[in-house]
């Protein structure tokens, strides 16, 4: 059996004992060869539908967030008061852009068609043309403004992210030094002092206050942040989670036991978390492995072992879009530069993209470097600092984070790389991203459990640029089982950076401040293993969560400037 990749008895320990059925085709051999990369680009798309330079249609895209009203729905850009694309409805009164309606109908059945929001049936001549006034145009020049900010607001982040990448390293380099000045010290005192062990016990204290009065000098204006309950509510079944701190929602997936293990979402006003709403899912649907509500905080994505990628509306709690997958889905994402572009990681390793614009069939198929499921998929920030035009997606599965080019820096979909020193660390479990300080943790099983208490690791990994990635340091974690749980990295301006993970001996939320590692707080413990952790802000709150299958806890933060001795 190679030594790279994970045995198939703990592959077969990953999967939660009611997907069994679902998932087997996971126990595979290690030793079958990698499949050739696959990418599969629809020759249709480029034909019916123009790209960024159409000359039929000039699109333009305003932030979801600022356009409520002003959109089409099926293809979330702003319609236009002539043209291909102008604002027009249906009978039953909801409204889209004549171009994305009429392609509706050519995709359902190309006669008779139903409203993609209340199904109500309606052919080509029912659709009525609108010339309201006022008719919404796009302002040009403000549009360049928004786009200037967007640019400023990305390039801040990259300098500060540099500038915290400075820090971490002026720290080690302090470390070292610190270390080193300590142990000539020690051995000259050793020398000097051998008769009066006493007076050299004095001066190595002294030294070491020395030391950590020096170490938190370097470290004064930068607060340490501890978080405090602020909401608890009891569920049943709960499996996942996500939550958008500005709309105020939060919705979890869940299996209800008593209704013969039905699967369903609910969706939680996080204002008043009492009132909630159960969403049904649609039929088929089975096991959801991952959500993610998406940035604007209207709409939620999830994939499910049903072989579905499904698009819920938020406003409507109605399913927009339903994809049909190849295969069982593990892991999706919403890309974080273009809105209308989501991913889904497969069970034999595809990672598929999907442009919601467009088509239901995926505008890009890739094999991965194994045939085992993608659990975790993240979209990362683009460094403008070393390219302008590369995007990259980092993804995991149990043989680790690998990081995959989907830019047009170049070819697209290239051959994905395992971030490097990271080969033999073990089964990976799951990796948390923070796109505002590009810090990147992993945690790791064991590949055979020779103990009665395994113990994993977790890796801290920055990334400098867009390939290069640079391991910080790593801690010991003793487990307790072998599950996927989900993980989160906490960044708060002004402050250290925290990874959120639930702790399996313990059952608590444990903090690590970055990049130490160290713990720094441990939460209340639930009566069952936390599953699922999340970490959501708006301009003026942050909130964390934590959830078991049983129980949901959501956290404030308060910062205060205290220094660690």
């Amino acid at each position: 059996m190679s030594t790279s990749e994970p045995s198939d008895s703990v592959i077969a320990m990953l999967i939660d004992g009611e997907d069994d059925q679902e998932v087997h085709e996971l126990q595979t051999d290690a030793r079958t060869p990698i499949p050739k990369q696959r990418r599969e680009i629809s020759p249709s798309l480029s034909s019916n539908y123009g790209g960024d330079g159409d000359e039929g249609r000039r699109k333009k895209v305003l932030a979801l967030s600022d356009t409520e009203g002003l959109f089409c729905p099926i293809c979330m850009e702003a319609w236009e008061s002539q043209g291909d694309h102008q604002v027009s409805c249906l009978p039953c009164g909801h409204v889209y852009g004549l171009s994305c309606i009429r392609r509706w109908i050519q995709q359902h059945g190309g006669i008779v068609a139903k409203c993609p929001q209340c199904n109500s049936k309606y052919n080509l001549k029912d659709i009525i043309k609108l010339f309201g006034s006022p008719i919404v145009v796009l302002d040009e020049s403000l549009l360049k403004k928004v786009r200037s900010y967007e640019a400023e607001v990305a390039s801040l982040k990259t300098e500060r992210a540099s500038l915290l990448a400075i820090q971490d390293d002026l720290f080690r380099v302090q470390e070292n030094l610190f270390k080193e000045l300590t142990n000539r010290e020690e051995k000259l005192s050793c020398r000097g002092d051998a008769a009066s062990g006493e007076k050299g016990m004095e001066r190595r204290q002294s030294k070491q206050w020395d030391h950590h009065s020096a170490h938190n000098f370097l470290r004064e204006g930068i607060l340490h942040c501890k978080f405090q309950l602020e909401c608890e509510l009891a569920v049943e079944g709960a499996r996942l989670f996500d939550m958008d701190a500005s709309s105020q929602t939060l919705v979890l997936a869940r299996r209800i036991s008593g209704l013969g293990g039905t699967h369903m979402l609910k969706k939680v006003n996080l204002i008043s978390p009492q009132q909630s709403e159960d969403i049904q899912l649609p039929p088929g649907t089975k096991p959801i492995k991952d959500l993610h509500i998406s940035p604007c905080g209207r709409f939620t994505l999830l994939a499910s072992l049903g072989k579905k990628l499904s698009f819920l509306s938020l406003g409507s709690n109605s399913f927009v879009i339903t994809y049909d997958l190849p295969g069982p889905a593990w892991s999706c994402s919403w890309d974080l530069h273009k809105p209308h572009c989501i991913y889904t990681g497969l069970q034999d390793g595809l990672l598929l993209m999907f442009d919601m614009r467009f088509s239901k069939i995926p505008l890009l198929s890739l094999a991965g470097l194994t045939s085992r499921p993608i659990h975790t998929i993240h979209s990362l920030v683009q460094n403008r600092a070393f390219s302008h035009t590369s995007h990259k997606l980092l993804t995991a599965s149990s043989s680790g984070p690998c990081v995959w080019n989907m830019g047009s820096a170049g070819p697209a979909g290239e051959r994905p790389f395992l971030i490097p020193g990271l080969e033999d660390q073990g089964v990976c479990t799951s990796v948390a991203y923070s796109p505002s300080t590009d810090n990147i943790v992993a945690s790791y099983h064991p590949k055979t459990d020779t103990s009665a208490r395994p113990s994993g690791s977790q890796v801290l990994i920055k990334r400098v640029d867009d390939c290069f990635y640079h391991k910080i340091g790593s801690v010991p974690v003793q487990l307790n089982d072998f599950q996927l749980r989900k993980s989160a990295i906490v960044d708060i301006p002004d402050c250290y950076p925290l990874f959120a993970y639930g702790e399996e001996l313990t059952r608590g939320l444990w903090l690590r401040e970055l990049p130490s590692l160290k713990v720094s707080q441990n939460l209340e413990p639930h009566q069952h293993s936390i599953l699922d952790v999340k970490y959501a802000r708006s301009q003026d709150k942050g909130l964390l969560g934590c959830l078991s299958e049983d129980k949901l806890q959501l956290f404030s933060a308060a910062t205060k400037g205290v220094f660690i001795l």
